[in-house]
């Protein structure tokens, strides 16, 4: 296989990874080694949060290099364990371009799981967090139908927000909205149990996390950046609430 498939290759791989919840360290040791195994003399790699930036030199001395930016993530580990197996099995058995192009396109289609799914997992997330924070019949019935508006209208927002901080804005505007106008219509007294148990499923928590990771891991910049993606989501995530609350007049209440 020519080296600038392999590179192409290398990073497919890579960016799955990072976007599967992997460590940036990882990633650039993954690249690394797909590299050197089909014959690159050296590969330098650098990776962020949000970018993989990748050298290589073959044979005879020429540098090949290609960039991949990163603008989304969803941890999944199990799509994360595939592209390490992958990446294992390519240094191993250096397979052919078809075979390599085929598996990536596997792992990448994956599972996916249908609307429905989603739909009725975020409503008894979001009810069992409300009755685990102290919410009753009431609450948990209310926070059902929430949670599961909630993903309906983040697939929508999603494809007219210009990033994922303005998203949870409108989410957590719209959930504390629907929670207060439901007491004061009387459904229920404690709309505080409501809001917390839905904006759980909006809290960065794994990113969080994953930034703890890579600090502990030595990789200070991709720690400090996701630590302060982290935090600007839960920023945003409250000032949504907040202003839905100002807006109602359940703040001055």
């Amino acid at each position: 296989m020519k080296l600038k498939k392999v590179l192409a290759f290398a990073m497919d791989i890579g960016e799955g990874m990072l976007i599967s919840g992997a460590g940036v360290s990882r990633v650039e040791d993954t690249i690394t080694r797909i590299c050197l195994a089909y014959g690159a003399k050296k590969a330098d790699v650098f990776s962020i949060t949000s970018s993989i930036v990748t050298s290589i030199e073959d044979a005879d001395g020429e540098i090949l290099t290609q960039t991949k930016r990163i603008r989304h993530y969803k941890t999944d580990f199990k799509k994360l364990d595939e592209f390490n197996q992958l990446s294992r099995y390519m240094c191993r058995d250096l397979p052919n371009e078809k075979e390599v192009k085929q598996r990536i396109q596997k792992i990448k289609t994956g599972r996916i799981n249908s609307f429905m799914e989603e739909v009725l997992t975020s409503a008894a997330i979001a009810t069992a967090w409300t009755i685990f924070y102290g919410g009753g019949i009431a609450e948990g019935a209310i926070a059902i139908l929430i949670g599961g508006a909630v993903t309906v209208l983040s697939r929508y927002l999603s494809k007219l927000t210009p990033n994922e901080m303005v998203l949870n804005f409108l989410l957590s505007f719209f959930v504390a909205a629907l929670a207060y106008l439901s007491a004061r219509f009387g459904i229920t007294k404690d709309y505080g149990k409501i809001i917390i148990g839905n904006i759980m499923l909006l809290v960065p928590g794994v990113a969080f996390v994953n930034a703890l990771r890579d600090m502990i891991g030595g990789d200070m910049m991709s720690g400090i950046l996701r630590v302060c993606e982290s935090v600007l989501l839960a920023v945003f995530l409250a000032a949504g609430s907040f202003m839905a609350l100002v807006f109602l007049g359940g703040v001055w209440q």
